[in-house]
């Protein structure tokens, strides 16, 4: 009973603690709560949408703040948003990029990129869920990018990109 307890105790150390995090500087467009323009009631604001939450397999987490999470953890990523414009849309998404590796994988957080979404629009006041690409094709993609310049074990964090305006 003992070597079970030991065993158990020295793989909770080994786990390393997970990340999302926001752009270095928020943008004109994403704003996190607490900064000059976004809502303090959100945890974030876009410029018609605010995120209510995001989770990671299923668990909520705060942005900037560690979690625990399996090695696929990028494969199960979930960003609730609310409408807070008075427009109708059929897609939104958000992009993670990985800042521990040069030029690795984007990975999409979409709503409406799914073969059930498409032709559904979503209005003002609506909340919706914004899910990774649930495609093995896609994810063995990016566990194949990454894997050429790091274990996709080691990698810890994902930062959302801000999304150049286009004016």
């Amino acid at each position: 009973m003992l070597a079970i307890a030991a065993w158990v105790s020295c793989y909770a150390v080994a786990a390393q603690s997970k990340f999302i995090v926001w752009p270095k500087e928020p943008g004109r467009r994403l704003r996190p709560a607490g900064t000059p323009g976004g809502q303090a009631n959100a945890l974030a604001q876009f410029d018609s949408f605010e995120i209510e939450a995001i989770l990671v397999e299923g668990k909520p987490i705060i942005i900037g703040q560690p979690f625990q999470a399996g090695d696929d953890w990028l494969n199960d990523i979930t960003i609730r948003v609310k409408n807070i414009s008075q427009l109708k849309f059929a897609t939104i998404q958000v992009t993670l990029v990985l800042p521990e590796i040069k030029f690795g994988p984007e990975i999409p957080v979409c709503y409406g990129c799914a073969a059930d979404q498409h032709g559904k629009v979503f209005g003002p006041g609506d909340e919706v869920e914004l899910k990774t690409l649930r495609s093995d094709k896609f994810y063995n993609w990016v566990k194949t990018s990454v894997s050429e310049k790091a274990p996709l074990s080691t990698i810890t964090t994902a930062q959302m990109r801000e999304t150049p305006d286009d004016d």
